[in-house]
């Protein structure tokens, strides 16, 4: 082949490399292979997670997080009805021995009549409520584990989708996801202070 002729095809093979790479990753986006993270979560094609096994590996404690009993969760806080998954709530932690949950991150808008992720801000859920019962049964001292696999209520996130799987093998379910519509009775405890951030409508802490 003539050197002239090939000194000239270059060009045009690294241009036709680079729109193969281009479009590949466009594909990527677009088929919803994009990870969810705390600066790109798409809230509008989201799905539940389908297990609570290993919850704190994945939505861990932050430092504003204070300590609580659930069974000191005697105060009024509300009942909710969650007509499909996720509600809306970000993460729960447990309370001390490792039972309880609390309701720490609540996504701060409704985007339009029925938006699955704003039930929890629409029915007006806050920050520092306890899951006191689930379908009528009572949860507020349950093991943790057991009320994330109830509420099935986490988004799930690509990036811990194998240690999700492999989790799930070792440890199994705790219990098997309650039927939606959810029935969910939050309490509170009386003279604790929630230190948690109310996050506005872009999953981001509202003051920032």
């Amino acid at each position: 082949i003539c050197p002239e002729l090939l000194r000239n095809m270059a060009p045009r093979r690294r241009i036709l490399s680079t729109l193969a790479a281009g479009a590949a990753v466009a594909y990527a986006f677009s088929s919803g292979m994009g990870f969810v993270g705390s600066n790109g979560r798409d809230s509008g094609s989201l799905v539940t997670a389908r297990v609570g096994v290993d919850y704190q590996a994945r939505q861990g404690p932050r430092d504003a997080d204070v300590p609580f009993t659930s069974s000191a969760a005697s105060g009024p806080g509300g009942v909710v009805e969650f007509k499909k998954r996720p509600f809306g709530i970000l993460r729960y932690t447990p309370g001390q021995g490792g039972t309880g949950a609390m309701v720490q991150e609540v996504i701060g808008k409704s985007r339009y009549p029925g938006d699955p992720q704003g039930q929890g801000f629409a029915a007006g859920v806050q920050g520092g409520w306890v899951v006191k019962s689930i379908n009528g049964q009572d949860v507020l001292n349950a093991d943790f584990g057991m009320i994330m696999d109830l509420l099935d209520d986490e988004v799930a996130d690509p990036r811990f989708s194998k240690s999700v799987a492999l989790a799930l093998e070792q440890q199994g379910r705790k219990a098997e996801p309650a039927a939606a519509p959810l029935s969910v009775e939050f309490a509170t405890i009386p003279g604790y202070q929630w230190k948690g951030e109310v996050l506005g409508p872009d999953w981001e802490p509202a003051h920032r």
